[in-house]
């Protein structure tokens, strides 16, 4: 089962957030913690905050007396399936300038984004091993192989014969001559 958590308007920029979220992203919901600890840039706050929400969520849909009959989700073995950081609204962009050369103003942007994390259950280890592994294109792969023997034969050829005719394949002399 899925859980999306999201923050909208984050007080920083997309950039920066999605150096942080690249940390985390396919890793076990404990283990992202662990990693978001030792990080010391702002958007890892805003990350740990997202994935203890996440944690509380599951807690309370497992909680719920309309759940009982669906299967319990246990929150430490969910995985972040996916994790987005998108650019969000400019704040104060109409209310705040800087002064620059010529009388001209320029405004101070500040940068927020959105943030989207996706928890989902691993995939069973069963359900892998139960799937015939697909074949990798084997039958393309044969005749790309022997293609790729032969160029350097035909490349052999093609140098052995300019070498006798002193000419290249556009057919002009190297040596300016014409």
């Amino acid at each position: 089962m899925q859980f999306n958590v999201k923050l909208s308007k984050a007080p920083f920029s997309a950039r920066k957030g999605r150096l942080v979220i690249d940390l985390i992203r396919g890793k076990n919901i404990n283990k992202a913690l662990e990693v978001l600890q030792f990080v010391h840039k702002r958007p890892a706050r805003c990350l740990t905050k997202l994935l203890r929400s996440c944690i509380a969520n599951v807690e309370y849909y497992n909680s719920q007396d309309a759940n009982k009959d669906l299967p319990k989700v246990d929150s430490d073995e969910l995985v972040i399936a996916e994790a987005r950081v998108d650019e969000g609204p400019l704040v104060g962009y109409r209310r705040r300038w800087n002064p620059r050369a010529r009388g001209a103003a320029f405004p101070i942007n500040k940068r927020t984004c959105h943030l989207k994390l996706v928890m989902d259950e691993p995939p069973a280890a069963e359900e892998e091993e139960g799937r015939p592994k697909k074949k990798k294109a084997g039958k393309k792969a044969a005749p790309e192989a022997a293609a790729a023997e032969k160029e350097p034969e035909k490349e052999a050829a093609d140098l052995a014969a300019t070498e006798e005719t002193g000419e290249t394949e556009s057919g002009d002399d190297r040596n300016g001559e014409e």
